[in-house]
């Protein structure tokens, strides 16, 4: 399997920004987002923040804040990180509250439970 990119909306409480292409990574706990898309869109700011090692062993403090997320025909409430110089990389915190998974084989992205669904719970009743 290679890369695996997906043009995502944010949007926050004055706008929104149409990223494309952006790296989703499974590694990454959280969505990165820069300053700037931070700021056009009016992302909710949470009073925490968080420590993140970088994957070339750095320990940045990152800002939280809350954001709504579209990718394809789903969009959930998510968080997502900032710091100074972060690059947009979707994680997977959001890509769980938006049902959706890579799928190894394709690359692609692909539903783990029906859209607009917060948990999906299937019982087998015998």
């Amino acid at each position: 399997m290679g890369h695996v990119y997906a043009d995502v909306v944010v949007r926050g409480a004055v706008g929104e920004a149409l990223l494309k292409g952006v790296i989703v990574d499974t590694g990454a706990s959280y969505t990165m987002l820069g300053r700037d898309v931070v700021e056009r869109v009016g992302a909710w700011p949470i009073p925490h923040s968080v420590d993140l090692e970088l994957g070339d062993g750095r320990v940045v403090k990152a800002g939280v804040y809350a954001v709504i997320v579209r990718i394809g025909d789903r969009s959930a409430a998510t968080l997502a990180a900032c710091f100074e110089g972060a690059k947009s990389v979707i994680g997977v915190r959001t890509l769980e509250d938006l049902g959706l998974k890579v799928d190894p084989v394709s690359g692609r992205l692909e539903a783990t439970r029906p859209k607009n669904v917060a948990y999906f719970y299937s019982l087998l009743i015998k």
